[in-house]
């Protein structure tokens, strides 16, 4: 089985995350953002390129955060167990646990630019947490992510 050539995206995600690789400069700018616009495959970035720039983001600003990988594709035994372990359909992808603003925390639920719907379950969740005391927010993008946070953290 031959792999794929790694993509553009793919090294831009990669240099941000352990520094640009010496035959290839890329265009990558401190937000984690591309200088260039990304390519135009579907008009924005997938979510899961945005969760990588904001983690690049966190991690440089030294946040302390976790995302909760409860997307992805897996078989039915794998789903199955997922589940007796406590796995909950529509928890936010990000949490930032640092009480700020008479908050307990922040939750962010991240998506895409364009073309981002919230789920029944991810809508309860907010609403849930918010009640508990705990900042929400659903991110339309890293970039709208970034910005939040920093208004949260106090940050310049």
């Amino acid at each position: 089985m031959q792999r794929k050539k790694p993509t553009k995206r793919y090294w831009a995600a990669y240099a941000a995350l352990y520094g640009e690789r010496e035959e290839e400069q890329l265009e990558f700018d401190v937000a984690g953002q591309h200088k260039k616009a990304p390519p135009k495959k579907n008009d924005s970035p997938k979510e899961d390129y945005e969760q990588i720039v904001s983690a690049v983001w966190l991690e440089k600003n030294n946040i302390l955060f976790f995302h909760v990988p409860n997307g992805g594709s897996r078989s039915a035994i794998e789903g199955a167990k997922f589940k007796r372990m406590g796995v909950k359909a529509g928890i936010p992808d990000v949490v930032i646990p640092i009480a700020r603003k008479g908050y307990h925390g922040l939750y962010i639920e991240l998506k895409r630019v364009s073309g981002g719907v919230l789920s029944e379950h991810q809508r309860w969740w907010l609403d849930e947490l918010k009640r508990q005391g705990y900042d929400t927010y659903v991110a339309k993008g890293a970039q709208d992510l970034i910005n939040y946070v920093k208004n949260y953290m106090e940050m310049n």
